[in-house]
């Protein structure tokens, strides 16, 4: 049994760095050391809140599920990657055999073991041991802290798709945190008409504008309802997505969808119980969509990321040690310090 150090969660707001055993791999199981791991909002969920839900983290637990490392040990039976390969981690361990794995919807499955969500350790130690098939290559191009982006950018492609967006669609994303920067990336390279992005952070919203959003606005200070029906006629955007996981952004995605138009959710909010108008829903004919982790993208995540001129890494602002965890998860918590994405790299 190989050990290392691991950053584990005290209930709330309070890290360990402790050492932790990783088992000797099974046939089809490869051990990997991780070399970076990007901090997700839902881990500042339960860093500040301890729970997710009704996921609760017991004490002493690790989270973290955007990572990326070195192969050093493979099982027996392993073809696929060998020890020296860069890879990308998937985080949602599928069974396989339910409905849902079967009709092509992991993301789905009842009985998956992902990453950082209780029961299931997570990925802020040095390193793990992952089935073969939870293990993607890392294209050349791309560092450890970039294949990390490849699990956000992952979930905005899926979500995308789920909403048909098709090019030259008009879209409105509110909140431009990485995951609606990850979307805003999709669309700008998926052929969006106009992009309208809606942020309270400044350093966000310039984030925004440098990936290829048309208009940009800071929304505690504007009227962003207004603005965008001033500039589509009235009419509003084909399709709107709620990256924020707040009441008032859940309004307004529903306010600016346009009759026959979509709206998505990708924020997770806060509360127990969110809200919207059903008279304005059922007269718009409007579906709402809501998008749960990624299926099938991950791929396509990587290889856009090399493909497009568009540099989608410098939403990467903020690098910290292991030890350092503690202050990571401060910082992207408060969203203070300018942070957009911040990578731990153990």
């Amino acid at each position: 049994m190989k050990k290392g150090k691991a950053a584990f969660l005290l209930q709330k707001k309070k890290f360990v760095i402790d050492e932790i055993g990783t088992p000797d791999c099974r046939d089809d199981e490869v051990l990997v050391r991780i070399k970076a791991v990007g901090i997700c909002g839902s881990d500042a969920h339960y860093f500040l809140e301890g729970k997710i839900g009704d996921q609760i983290v017991p004490e002493k637990f690790i989270i973290g599920h955007e990572a990326a490392g070195e192969v050093i040990e493979t099982g027996s039976n392993v073809k696929s990657v060998k020890a020296g390969d860069r890879v990308f981690i998937e985080p949602g361990i599928s069974c396989g055999n339910c409905e849902f794995c079967i009709t092509g919807r992991p993301n789905l499955c009842p009985y998956v073991k992902f990453l950082g969500t209780p029961p299931v350790l997570g990925a802020f130690r040095q390193y793990i041991v992952m089935p073969e098939k939870n293990l993607i290559k890392l294209p050349d191009e791309l560092s450890f802290a970039e294949g990390t982006l490849a699990e956000p950018l992952a979930i905005a492609i899926y979500g995308v798709r789920l909403s048909n967006f098709q090019a030259g669609d008009s879209v409105a994303i509110l909140g431009t945190g990485p995951i609606g920067l990850s979307v805003l990336f999709c669309c700008r390279v998926g052929g969006a008409g106009k992009i309208f992005a809606t942020e309270i952070i400044k350093q966000r919203a310039e984030m925004a504008e440098k990936l290829g959003a048309d208009y940009v606005y800071l929304a505690d200070r504007q009227d962003v309802n207004s603005e965008i029906f001033e500039i589509t006629n009235g009419r509003g955007v084909d399709i709107a997505y709620e990256c924020a996981g707040k009441q008032e952004t859940i309004n307004q995605m529903i306010s600016i969808s346009s009759i026959g138009g979509k709206s998505v959710i990708f924020g997770i909010p806060e509360e127990g119980l969110i809200f919207f108008d059903p008279h304005t829903v059922r007269r718009k004919q409007l579906p709402i969509i809501t998008v749960r982790r990624s299926a099938f993208t991950t791929s396509v995540a990587l290889e856009q990321m090399c493909k497009s001129p568009i540099k989608f890494s410098s939403i990467i602002t903020h690098r910290f040690p292991l030890e350092k965890i503690q202050e990571a998860l401060e910082i992207v918590s408060t969203r203070s310090n300018g942070v957009i994405k911040a990578i731990i790299e153990p």
